[in-house]
This record gives structure tokens, sequence and C-alpha cells, in this order.
């Protein structure tokens, strides 16, 4: 039942790209053969359920990486690696992903391309600085507002004389930190949007 749940909101919450949305979740499904849907409810208080990105928003995603030349992306809650595998295939670059459900992480091992580095894990307790990279997606794995900034701040210490991206999938802009500035964004309504953020080289940490 949460899962059709999850199918009828799916039609109201991208209402203003809603011809966009169907157009590329059909481009890209035939592409990639991924008509799967994969979808795990969790009913837990931090965690957020897993489901998929939408196509479009990975398409936009995937020019903003080649624009700004991004050589490596880190996806914070992977899920079942939708997103990674389609960057690692459009931009040809390095993935990592990490993905706290275990059951969902021995799942996305299945799909996952060869050149895609998947770990299983609490993020909070990785070592960014381990990726060497700079630019890393959120597709909302948090519910609560601390987390989220606990995370962005994790990242904003990493190489503090680097410049550092976050790409954030329907996170309200109010729980992002400060020191992110909004490049721009894609809001297709109330609680479904693309923002791209970039901090600054800073020596104030």
């Amino acid at each position: 039942m949460k899962k059709l749940n999850y199918l009828l909101n799916f039609l109201t919450s991208y209402k203003k790209i809603f011809l966009k949305v169907i157009f590329y979740e059909i481009i890209y499904s035939l592409k990639f053969r991924d008509f799967s849907q994969n979808i795990k409810i969790h009913n837990d208080k931090s965690r957020t359920d897993t489901v998929p990105c939408i196509f479009y928003f990975l398409h936009q995603i995937s020019k903003f990486i080649k624009n700004n030349n991004i050589r490596s992306v880190v996806d914070i809650g992977s899920g079942f690696g939708r997103v990674i595998n389609f960057i690692n295939i459009q931009n040809k670059i390095k993935c990592y992903g990490i993905e706290y459900d275990h059951e969902v992480y021995k799942k996305s091992l299945k799909y996952k391309n060869k050149s895609v580095k998947l770990y299983c894990g609490d993020v909070f307790k990785f070592r960014f600085e381990n990726f060497n990279s700079r630019c890393f997606i959120l597709v909302d794995p948090f519910k609560k507002k601390i987390e989220i900034k606990k995370i962005f701040n994790k990242i904003r210490k990493i190489s503090p004389k680097k410049n550092k991206y976050i790409i954030a999938v329907n996170i309200n802009k109010k729980k992002i930190s400060k020191e992110f500035n909004l490049l721009y964004s894609i809001k297709a309504s109330e609680t479904r949007r693309l923002d791209f953020y970039k901090t600054f080289k800073s020596t104030n940490l």
C-alpha cells in the first residue's frame, strides 16, 4: 500500500516539471533498461525511505558535473545505486556510494557498474578525505535537520583551501548550512527540488 501511495504522490510531487520528468523517465529507462523502481520503506525516525531519484534530476546533475569539470563524486545514502551508476556511465568519472541499510547495499551490488565502488555503514564514521572528492550528492537521506547540518559541516571541513560542491535532492534549503552558497535550483513543487551548492575556500574553520 505504501508503494502505491508513493506512486500516487509522484504524480503530484513534480507538477511544475511533470512533462520533463515523464520524458526523461521514458528515455533513460529504455536506455539503461531500468524498469525496476526499487523502493524500500524503512519506517525509521531518522532515515528516509529508499526511493529512486528521477532521471530528469540525474540528467541535470550530469550536466552540472560536466560543466564544472568534476572528476569524482560521493553519493551519501546511495540506495540501490541509480544515481552513481547513471553518473558513472554518462560522465565516465570515479563514483563512490555509501549506504547504511545492509539489505539495500547487498542488492545494490547486483546492479552496480564495475568501476563503481560501494560501501556499507554509517556515513558519519567515514573519513571523506579518503575519497579524494570535492563533490557530494545527497538524495534526501536524513529526516532530522541536525543530521543534515552535521553532514554539511563534515563536508565543509574537507580540504579547507579547496572548493566543495553539494548536490542536494529534495532537501529544504532552510536546513542547509549557511557556509554553502546556493548556485541555482530546479523546483518541482514545495517538497521536490534539486539544488546545487558550493562552498568557497576558507581558513575560518
